[in-house]
């Protein structure tokens, strides 16, 4: 007998839940009300008796939670259902994300906070890494075809991704009880790769059973698949079924209570695909309407994540800002986050954080009075790396940020020296920096990716050179004006005073370079961009 059928006389069950952590780290710089974290939170109390909390009218429910903070899109199935279902029982929910790059990226994070919103409400968290679904590739919402990718390409992405995945969880733990939010035993996570199961689905089971609910003109009719056989490069038959394998998973996780997909605002199509499939393979019951209605599947999609004027971010789109910290750094990401505009910076509080509504509304009057402090982005920008990189992290990296906007060389060669602020510092010999222009020094700093870039960069007012303010002399403090027009002679004084130039490009990036003799650069074993070819140029004039 096939595996799908022996599955639909099968009951469903919750998965065993994780242990209890029994402490709570607390953290005194943060303004958490416990109390609002344990009105919404069933850690306290027994799960009936928070249920009745909420239908009493004092507390809000789950679904209630999402929709004021902005996660709730679409929904596959009745709001009144799925609010009941998220109220009266633990269930289980999922998202999935397929390995076509080693990292997630701030768009991937959307999603997951609702999964992380449940888990911590004491429903299972279930994250899915396509690792077979990757080799055919989501064609929504493309017109060409995703560039295949080498097994040893797959694979490394996919192990980059589950490690990405399970730190973020690992740290969703810690920041919730920063939060007030305790961890007990209704909590219960798990990352699962659907290789394991489609694997071992064979082609004539996955027709019989996927493929024979899935109606040809529903099919058709979809927005990705007419867009890309009218305007795109067509679709494979691969690319064509890739819903029903997303059905799939759901079907195989549906058995052990998953009722729940989230996705993004793109996924509403494969997301009915699945829950048409579950319905399908689901043994017909004589139970009363409301019953079969709270034992089906429910889909919820997240809004696309965009700024303000518009603009998408994700891999796609070519703005990823990813979440591991060897490809968009702490201080990356932090700066990214204060450059939100302010149309943008609440809405972003509600979606990337556990901070309490009335905590956001009170840093928005604080910010409207005076926007140029820019708290509410700070604030973003703090909790979010705080989250994805952990407190400390999130500490030394602010702290680095505010070295940067208001610097002194002291501060700074100090900071260089011990290390613990992540601060840029580079060594570069004589002859690389002496009578160069500023571009061409930017390019040897690694600022620029070659002289050309380094001088859009000055052309453009994109790059600064730090000096003693003239306002503040007592304090040391620099201060930063444009390389554009700055020339030569000029460095060259700048660095017979102390051997230092304080470069910065854009807002953020710092960088204190040091000025070496050529003999000790190559004694130090040191390199930088142009330094071979000084070498080669002073080997050939050797006699």
């Amino acid at each position: 007998m096939r595996q799908a059928a022996l599955c639909r006389a099968r009951p469903l069950q919750l998965s065993k839940s994780y242990a209890c952590r029994e402490s709570v780290s607390w953290s005194t710089h943060r303004h958490i009300s416990q109390t609002a974290a344990a009105r919404n939170s069933p850690s306290s109390t027994s799960w009936h008796e928070h249920a009745a909390s909420i239908r009493a009218g004092h507390k809000k429910s789950l679904l209630t939670i999402l929709e004021e903070r902005g996660y709730v899109k679409d929904l596959a199935g009745d709001r009144n259902a799925l609010n009941k279902l998220l109220t009266d029982k633990q269930i289980g929910a999922y998202s999935g994300i397929d390995p076509t790059a080693p990292s997630l990226h701030l768009g991937h994070l959307l999603p997951m906070m609702v999964l992380f919103w449940m888990y911590i409400h004491g429903h299972k968290a279930v994250s899915i890494i396509g690792g077979a679904t990757a080799k055919v590739g989501d064609p929504t919402g493309r017109l060409t075809s995703r560039q295949e990718m080498d097994r040893n390409t797959r694979t490394s992405n996919l192990v980059s991704l589950h490690s990405c995945v399970r730190a973020m969880w690992k740290s969703v733990d810690v920041y919730a009880e920063r939060h007030g939010y305790k961890k007990d035993q209704t909590w219960s996570k798990s990352i699962q790769n659907n290789s394991v199961w489609l694997s071992k689905l064979s082609i004539i089971d996955f027709l019989s059973d996927a493929g024979t609910v899935a109606r040809m003109g529903a099919m058709l009719g979809r927005d990705t698949v007419k867009n890309k056989m009218a305007q795109g490069d067509g679709m494979s038959y691969a690319e064509f079924t890739y819903p029903l394998l997303q059905a799939y998973d759901w079907w195989h996780l549906y058995q052990s209570g998953v009722q729940v997909q989230i996705g993004g605002s793109d996924q509403y199509g494969n997301i009915v695909a699945g829950s048409d499939l579950i319905k399908h393979l689901t043994p017909r019951s004589s139970t009363s309407p409301e019953t079969k209605q709270l034992s089906g599947p429910f889909g919820l999609t997240v809004p696309l994540l965009t700024t303000a004027a518009g603009a998408k971010f994700g891999k796609s789109a070519g703005n990823a800002i990813w979440l591991n910290k060897t490809m968009t750094s702490p201080f990356e990401l932090y700066g990214f986050l204060v450059g939100s505009a302010d149309a943008d910076v609440e809405r972003y509080l509600k979606l990337f954080t556990f901070l309490p509504l009335d905590q956001i509304s009170a840093v928005m009057a604080e910010h409207e009075a005076d926007p140029g402090q820019r708290k509410a982005q700070h604030l973003l920008a703090r909790e979010v790396v705080d989250l994805v990189h952990g407190s400390e992290e999130a500490e030394n990296t602010q702290s680095q940020h505010k070295l940067s906007r208001r610097p002194n060389l002291q501060s700074l060669q100090a900071k260089a020296e011990g290390g613990k602020e992540g601060l840029d510092r580079v060594y570069l010999p004589h002859s690389l920096v002496h009578n160069k222009l500023p571009a061409r020094i930017l390019y040897h700093a690694g600022l620029a990716k070659s002289n050309s870039d380094g001088t859009r960069m000055v052309n453009s007012g994109g790059a600064y050179i730090g000096g003693q303010s003239e306002t503040n002399k007592s304090e040391g403090e620099l201060e930063f004006r444009s390389l554009k027009g700055v020339t030569a002679s000029a460095v060259a004084e700048m660095i017979e005073k102390s051997n230092v130039l304080v470069l910065r490009t854009g807002k953020w990036n710092v960088k204190l370079i040091e000025v070496i003799s050529d003999v000790e650069y190559e004694q130090k074993g040191l390199s930088a961009p142009g330094w071979e070819e000084i070498l080669a140029a002073r080997d050939q004039t050797l006699p």
